[in-house]
């Protein structure tokens, strides 16, 4: 009985971890002009010097530039990049369906900017402020668990 309450402890934990990711570096959150590049420590960044404006939320067909939606982070929205070698359209019907399901945030809005991002090192990330989930492929429940874990969350509460 008493081996089995370890093995009981640590289930609790392992269902506890939440969705998944990890941590990583808070490199500050001033701003810059927009249109400067920022030399981020780790890429794609989740935190760090960005431009004052905040990128529209939603499914962009074009890469964003990090500095922008830097900021969507900081203000406690996620962001999920993608890499396709070809176009992937299959891929990009599935983003874009779990952005319209996707609960609203507090704000009354879904606070996801989805983009690609051809320097991503795995085919799909999804980023809150410094914290990021690197994924091989599509899992709707783990972006989903891993978006209403930290939406509203980052260090400005603004919309």
């Amino acid at each position: 009985m008493a081996s089995a309450v370890p093995l009981v402890l640590l289930a609790l934990l392992l269902a506890r971890s939440g969705p998944g990711g990890r941590s990583m570096p808070d490199e500050g959150r001033h701003h810059v002009a927009r249109g400067t590049p920022v030399a981020y420590g780790h890429r794609p960044p989740t935190s760090g010097p960005h431009w004052p404006q905040p990128e529209r939320w939603g499914v962009h067909d074009e890469p964003v530039p990090p500095e922008a939606w830097v900021h969507n982070l900081e203000h406690g929205g996620l962001v999920i990049l993608y890499r396709c070698a070809r176009p992937c359209p299959e891929l990009l019907g599935l983003l874009a369906g779990a952005y319209q399901t996707f609960p609203r945030s507090k704000w009354g809005h879904v606070k996801l900017l989805i983009a690609p991002y051809p320097r991503l090192s795995v085919p799909l990330a999804i980023l809150a402020w410094a914290w990021i989930d690197e994924l091989p492929g599509f899992d709707r429940e783990r972006l989903l668990r891993a978006y209403t874990a930290h939406v509203d969350r980052g260090p400005e509460d603004l919309p």
